[in-house]
């Protein structure tokens, strides 16, 4: 299994860290992941990784009251929140 480590690192566009590297930061737990979903959360473009890093934090401000209402984590496109 790939992790995120593996993976080429640097800063994206504007010096701004990869996305790897931003979602990583915003609490997603990367090792959750193999080679080819991480290759694709690389390649991800500055638009889907903002509406990816705005739900994680909407979802992170609902959370307590979320989780009370089931024991699963809650999954939106295949990443865990």
């Amino acid at each position: 299994m790939t992790s995120p480590e593996d993976l080429p690192a640097g800063p994206g566009p504007a010096g701004r860290p990869d996305p790897l590297e931003r979602l990583s930061l915003a609490g997603f737990d990367l090792s959750l992941f193999d080679g080819e979903q991480l290759a694709l959360l690389a390649a991800l473009s500055e638009g889907e990784l903002t509406v990816l890093l705005d739900i994680r934090e909407r979802v992170g401000d609902v959370h307590a009251e979320v989780e009370a209402h089931g024991g699963t984590p809650m999954t939106i496109g295949g990443l865990l929140f």
